[in-house]
């Protein structure tokens, strides 16, 4: 639905909600990338449709910042999802599919990523009668493989992010999030430190 009058962009604005965990899985956008964006709404109006899940926001979080600083009219469109799982799955997938992600905030969501369809492999597990799992059937699960394919990355670089993601102090791993260092760089600083210990 498009919203046109203050008094409607306020009322749709209240129902509107921001869920921590979801807007974490998005990474924030620099000082210019942000100023871009407000000048392009500015500009040209918001575009783009502000996604949302049972209210809360799934895609738009920084343009919904901007329609609410600066009163813009912007449209909604709801989807649905079973569950907060399957919710975050689209997310990064949505997130894959768009952005300049750095190397370590596309290791960090695919990470996200396994630990669900893990979690949700199990779940199917658990649900099937213990009779029809013959020992042919167990799954056979190389998950670093399975994030090297989905990144295009050798399984070498994504062990190293492993260890990176493990081991890093809270610094390190911001410097990777933001580019300022490569995930070999960090490791290589990492296994730096090792040896002096």
């Amino acid at each position: 639905h498009i919203i046109n009058t203050n008094k409607k962009i306020k009322h749709i604005m209240k129902q509107i909600e921001i869920k921590e965990e979801f807007k974490k899985l998005i990474p924030p956008l620099t000082k210019e990338e942000y100023k871009q964006l407000e000048d392009n709404c500015l500009e040209e109006g918001i575009r783009e449709k502000i996604i949302l899940w049972n209210n809360y926001i799934i895609d738009g979080h920084n343009r919904y910042n901007i329609a609410k600083q600066w009163n813009l009219e912007f449209e909604t469109e709801s989807k649905n999802f079973n569950s907060e799982d399957d919710v975050i799955l689209w997310m990064i997938d949505n997130q894959n599919g768009r952005r300049n992600l750095t190397d370590g905030w596309k290791y960090k969501l695919q990470q996200r990523k396994k630990e669900i369809l893990l979690k949700q492999g199990k779940e199917a597990m658990e649900r099937k009668p213990i009779s029809a799992l013959s020992t042919i059937d167990k799954p056979k699960h190389n998950t670093r493989k399975e994030i090297a394919k989905s990144l295009n990355w050798s399984t070498g670089k994504v062990a190293m992010a492993d260890i990176v993601f493990k081991k890093a102090t809270p610094e390190i791993e911001e410097k990777v999030l933001k580019n300022e260092i490569t995930i070999n760089q960090a490791y290589k600083e990492i296994k730096k430190e090792e040896k002096k210990e």
